[in-house]
């Protein structure tokens, strides 16, 4: 697997060079706590052989928003939406209630402290 670290500010550039939606598929978006901050990743897989998977990963701070890359990759809304129900991720223009309730107590995949 590569994995390549990317920030907010150029998240969307780098995928847009990277992402061409006849060669990789996009897979999942992911977070995983790292103490104070949240480590989100977004994985892609080659279609051809011998299907290597890729990871762009940034560091956010709680709270911090991530750009949505739905105008990059179209399916990418629903890891999106999963993301901040499940995990409370500030996803731009995304909002709670698609894997939840809506007034469902933010974030059940979250450790508790």
């Amino acid at each position: 697997m590569k994995k390549i670290e990317t920030s907010l500010a150029t998240l969307k550039n780098d995928l847009a060079s990277f992402y061409n939606p006849a060669e990789h598929h996009f897979m999942v978006m992911n977070a995983v706590e790292m103490g104070e901050k949240m480590e989100v990743q977004w994985f892609f897989c080659d279609y051809a052989h011998p299907c290597e998977t890729t990871c762009f990963f940034t560091l956010i701070e709680r709270g911090e928003e991530v750009p949505s890359i739905k105008d990059i990759v179209d399916s990418a809304w629903v890891a999106e939406a999963e993301l901040v129900d499940l995990m409370n991720i500030n996803v731009e223009n995304t909002a709670k209630g698609f894997v939840l309730e809506p007034d469902f107590e933010s974030g059940p995949l979250l450790k508790k402290k």
